[in-house]
């Protein structure tokens, strides 16, 4: 099984987030937040568990969006040392950041669909 198709089918909790860095097959784990995330989840009170995601190892960094009741690559990027991570983080996580804000049908999104 794939790390990915191990997650689940929910977003995941500032817990889930912290174990993944904790595993031997990540070596980061880190939730990205939009926008709008930060706009609802002010409104809310409360965040719901982090949509965006980007996952890297030393070989390779993927971001990934909730959509749908399920995790989609947006974006994976094959690395060679840690100038490559840090260029790799950055695109994973701007692919992840319009993949969310292009999403017309996203809970998150205040306006609702168009």
């Amino acid at each position: 099984m794939s790390l990915v198709a191990s997650l689940p089918g929910r977003p995941l909790t500032d817990g889930e987030v912290a174990s993944l860095n904790r595993a031997d097959s990540v070596e980061l784990a880190v939730a990205v937040e939009s926008d709008t995330d930060s706009e609802a989840a002010e409104a809310n009170g409360a965040a719901d568990g982090a949509e965006g995601l980007l996952l890297a190892t030393d070989a390779w960094v993927k971001g990934l969006d909730f959509l749908g009741g399920a995790w989609e690559v947006v974006e994976s990027v094959d690395v060679e040392g840690e100038e490559d991570r840090y260029d790799a983080l950055r695109a994973c996580e701007d692919a992840v950041r319009a993949n969310r804000a292009a999403e017309p049908n996203r809970d998150d999104d205040p306006d609702g669909p168009e």
